[in-house]
């Protein structure tokens, strides 16, 4: 796959997440999973939930392209990331729609979306953090086990997913992975991590979903 040109101006760069290792690592395990998984289920519907500059959307949308044609759509509560993706979108030249809304509360969709990505605010925080109005902190302050953000939307997932979809999420070390995975099997779905790269203090993990 290949990884997209940004562009951040400086009021961009202060207020949106600048692409970055976790960033990277996503792509890469998508890249992984494009020829046995992704190009075989061909994915009408992909979904990204807090897009930050639309690197990782951007980069599947340039992929996917080649084998079949997809619909994809980014959410963020930050207004000047969803402009940031658009913009990454049309310097790659494919076509992202951007829905400015707060995690999935604004979506009706269900069962829709063959592919979900994910890279949650992760990083471990005080709770009183994850109310700070500085979109950037919005960005990465996740609270109790830096769960405090993902854990909202978990539940939701096997709502939004289609039966064949698989759902993608970017997790750290403190975040407890196994009991992620553990937690989704009460909802019928198993997971798997897929990639993991350990960079100076942090050890990123990259999970996959999909339907028992």
């Amino acid at each position: 796959m290949e990884t997209p040109i940004v562009k951040l101006t400086d009021i961009e760069l202060d207020n949106v997440y600048e692409p970055s290792e976790d960033s990277f690592l996503l792509i890469d395990a998508l890249e992984t999973d494009l020829n046995d998984q992704l190009k075989n289920k061909k994915p009408s519907m992909c979904l990204e939930i807090g897009i930050g500059s639309g690197v990782v959307l951007t980069a599947l949308a340039m992929a996917l392209k080649k084998f079949c044609s997809s619909h994809f759509v980014g959410i963020d509560i930050n207004p000047i990331a969803c402009r940031a993706t658009k913009k990454t979108s049309m310097l790659n030249k494919v076509d992202v729609d951007i829905v400015q809304t707060d995690l999935l509360n604004n979506l009706h969709s269900r069962n829709v979306f063959d592919v979900i990505i994910f890279n949650p605010p992760y990083v471990v925080t005080e709770s009183i953090e994850v109310q700070d109005e500085k979109l950037i902190s919005k960005t990465w302050a996740g609270g109790i086990m830096g769960r405090q953000v993902m854990d909202k939307v978990f539940p939701f997932i096997p709502q939004f997913l289609s039966s064949e979809g698989l759902f993608y999420l970017l997790v750290i070390k403190e975040n407890e992975p196994e009991s992620i995975i553990e937690l989704f099997k009460t909802w019928s779905m198993k997971g798997s991590i897929i990639a993991e790269r350990k960079i100076r203090g942090e050890h990123l993990y990259v999970l996959r979903f999909q339907r028992e």
